[in-house]
């Protein structure tokens, strides 16, 4: 369920009229903490109700990018019964775009129940690469020409986002799982002028573009998206509210909090 949340949060750049203008995204280093809660459920999910937290940590480490994002979700369920989901996701990429590693847990009430982790890497921008797994078990597994790591398609989307552009797809490698890269069609909306009265942060003090997003596993040929995901970006970064929305039910998050952290010296 963490697939596409690390992939989304992006940074956006604007005038201070608030008008879109094009030139390279620039991404904030930034911590958002979020409540999540049951949004919409289809019938025979089996969830009858979901509530938690999540965290989304984005840090400069002058040669790449650091991202935390951790979840954990309490669902109760139709036929009674109630468990804590959580998840640990862990990743560094580098800012040539070319080389990544990860890591991630599950748990499932204490109990793990997938741990992956491994590193990947493209031969050259707009080449493909391998990905290789080193948890739960070696493994070797070959990206398509044209795969990006998950901050550079937030950088080329926002990028896209500011030359005046609606549509954005493109494979994407996270290493969330070992399913491997995904098509991720991006729809962007409108960018909203309207500023928040009182914003709880500075941070929220600018306008923002919606976004959805959907998720299509490479390996698979359906032809209705795994995962989607909407939200509302500021030029900052930081998602002001986030919607995931898996084949069964979905998930809203609202922030909370969200502090902007310390560039490192380089």
């Amino acid at each position: 369920m963490v697939r596409g949340v690390r992939m989304a949060v992006a940074a956006m750049v604007v005038t201070a009229a608030g008008q879109a203008l094009a030139g390279p995204a620039d991404l904030a280093p930034h911590r958002a903490v979020y409540s999540m809660g049951l949004s919409t459920t289809k019938p025979g999910s089996g969830i009858a109700a979901a509530s938690g937290t999540m965290s989304y940590q984005f840090e400069d480490t002058c040669d790449g990018w650091v991202v935390e994002n951790r979840i954990a979700i309490t669902y109760a369920y139709t036929e009674g019964g109630q468990a804590l989901s959580a998840t640990d996701f862990i990743t560094w990429e580098s800012k040539d775009g070319l080389h990544y590693r990860f890591r991630m847990r599950n748990t499932r009430d204490g109990q793990v129940t997938e741990d992956v982790e491994g590193h990947a890497d493209l031969k050259g921008k707009g080449q493909g690469g391998t990905a290789r797994f080193s948890r739960p078990e070696p493994m070797t597994l070959a990206l398509p020409k044209g795969t990006l790591f998950p901050t550079e398609h937030t950088l080329r989307l926002i990028d896209h986002a500011q030359s005046g552009g609606r549509s954005f797809w493109r494979v994407v490698f996270d290493g969330s799982g070992l399913d491997g890269p995904y098509e991720v069609n991006a729809l962007i909306g409108k960018q909203s002028q309207a500023l928040p009265a009182k914003p709880v942060s500075a941070l929220l003090g600018t306008p923002h573009w919606p976004m959805h997003l959907a998720f299509f596993p490479v390996s698979s040929p359906e032809e209705v998206p795994n995962f989607e995901m909407s939200l509302a970006y500021h030029p900052n970064g930081v998602a002001q509210e986030i919607v995931q929305t898996f084949k069964s039910f979905s998930l809203k998050g609202r922030l909370d909090s969200v502090e902007a952290l310390p560039k490192r010296g380089c």
